[in-house]
């Protein structure tokens, strides 16, 4: 049996297109089981977004009017905090779509010890249908949150029974003195000095190097700051484990900005912009000073009494 090329090509064409259809339907086939039919995913993320809103408005009698019969307790007795906002990130069915767990993610507030550090974190929740209609569900958590781990939270010990401890037993690795802790932490997150030093009578610039210990990455960004002469250059905006970069700090006689370079030369004082970490929450002061004095190696001399007078 024989083709002509233009029959080859279509047959060529063809079988790609059936390749390409099979890997796709094998690429999306977990989705595909997973994806509740459309009345049923619009139900629930409805009732979802009503349950957050609730925290959103402060409203929390009336996300406690979606919760199931068996978890209004564990609701009334866990901690209610206002968020900001909200949306729904995720869902996974279970149980031919009459269970799910929800994430969503939530723009809020750690306060801890006097500190207030805004950041997002997600919430995961259990959902599932009582009455026909979907309800929050109460699963006992196994992570508790604090605001100055890497990753936001800590494992939760697990429920006391009658079993006595003993030595060899595992047990989660939560922080005794958890102030003590925070501190650890945030002390990994450091600074080889605030305050830079520059000579407005000329071109001149100096480095502050910011160095990342934690086991995590953490996200540097600085005050929107202007003025004519300086220029501010942050090296790395992100910081992995263990990796350090460099703030210069500029002063230009030459920036196009500057109207008056003989004023410039006489600028005096100091100047300060702020360094933000995520997701600690850390506010570095830094201090741009500037000096008319130039600093030299040369010792000061000794004070020389005067000649005794005859």
């Amino acid at each position: 049996m024989s083709f002509d090329l233009k029959t080859m090509r279509t047959l060529a064409l063809s079988l790609l297109l059936l390749v390409s259809g099979l890997l796709g339907l094998a690429q999306d086939s977990t989705e595909l089981l997973d994806k509740a039919p459309a009345p049923i995913d619009e139900a629930l993320r409805a009732r979802v977004d009503q349950f957050y809103q609730a925290f959103v408005a402060g409203k929390y009698k009336d996300a406690y009017l979606l919760v199931d019969d068996e978890s209004q307790n564990a609701f009334l007795e866990g901690d209610k905090q206002q968020y900001k906002g909200c949306e729904t990130l995720k869902i996974r069915y279970s149980d031919n779509f009459t269970k799910a767990v929800v994430v969503e993610s939530c723009k809020g507030e750690w306060k801890w010890h006097g500190a207030v550090l805004p950041r997002s974190f997600p919430i995961t929740s259990s959902w599932k249908i009582e009455d026909g209609k979907w309800c929050w569900s109460y699963v006992k958590p196994t992570q508790m949150a604090f605001p100055f781990s890497p990753t936001g939270f800590v494992p939760l010990p697990p429920a006391e029974t009658a079993e006595k401890p003993t030595e060899n037993k595992d047990r989660p690795a939560i922080p005794a003195d958890l102030r003590g802790a925070a501190h650890s932490i945030l002390a990994k997150v450091s600074l080889d000095k605030q305050t830079v030093r520059l000579r407005p009578v000329e071109s001149s610039r100096d480095l502050i190097h910011v160095r990342n210990e934690m086991p995590g990455a953490i996200t540097l960004t600085l005050d929107q700051f202007s003025m004519p002469g300086l220029k501010i250059s942050l090296g790395k905006t992100q910081l992995q484990a263990h990796e350090e970069t460099t703030i210069v700090f500029e002063w230009r006689l030459d920036d196009p900005a500057i109207l008056c370079p003989d004023c410039a030369k006489s600028t005096t004082g100091s100047t300060t912009v702020q360094l933000h970490i995520a997701p600690t929450g850390q506010v570095f002061p830094l201090s741009i000073a500037f000096e008319h004095a130039v600093q030299t190696d040369h010792p000061v001399p000794p004070q020389v009494s005067p000649p005794p007078q005859k």
